[in-house]
């Protein structure tokens, strides 16, 4: 299983405190951006890449998607996620995305945000992503922006 810091009570509970954790969505600064690429969702199936507490599957729900598959590595957060929701069309799965298996042709969108720049082998996820979609489906994601990520140099 892939390294899962979320688990740690102590990440976990500081990762809780965040804006995007409590707030959702509308707490994450990337979401306005995200929004504007997103397709129609009406009747359509959407995964979720490190679904987190669930808001993204959600808020899909509340905008037509058929279904919503939330996929995390993390306990913890599915547990939050399951517990935040009352949907049965929404399922959340525990998955280690180095190692993503979807069914062919599944999905009309994949999403997933701030989750990517955890992938070692990110080629690997971008095929498993590529045929789990339908034709003429989507994937929309972000990441860490770098200089986040970048290693500090010894002053």
């Amino acid at each position: 299983m892939t390294q899962n810091i979320y688990d740690t009570p102590e990440f976990f509970h500081g990762y809780s405190q965040l804006n995007r954790s409590v707030h959702g969505l509308a707490g994450a600064p990337e979401w306005p951006s995200l929004q504007t690429l997103l397709p129609e969702l009406a009747g359509r199936a959407v995964a979720d890449l490190g679904c987190g507490y669930g808001w993204f599957c959600r808020w899909a729900r509340e905008a037509g998607a058929g279904s919503a598959l939330g996929l995390d590595v993390s306990e913890k957060m599915l547990a939050q996620a399951a517990a935040m929701t009352a949907d049965d069309a929404i399922e959340y799965r525990r998955q280690d995305l180095e190692r993503l298996q979807l069914p062919p042709a599944a999905f009309d969108l994949v999403y997933s945000s701030l989750t990517l720049h955890y992938i070692a082998d990110l080629a690997g996820l971008l095929a498993a992503c590529h045929q789990a979609l339908k034709p003429g489906g989507r994937l929309v994601f972000s990441i860490e922006h770098p200089i986040f990520m970048a290693a500090r140099q010894p002053q």
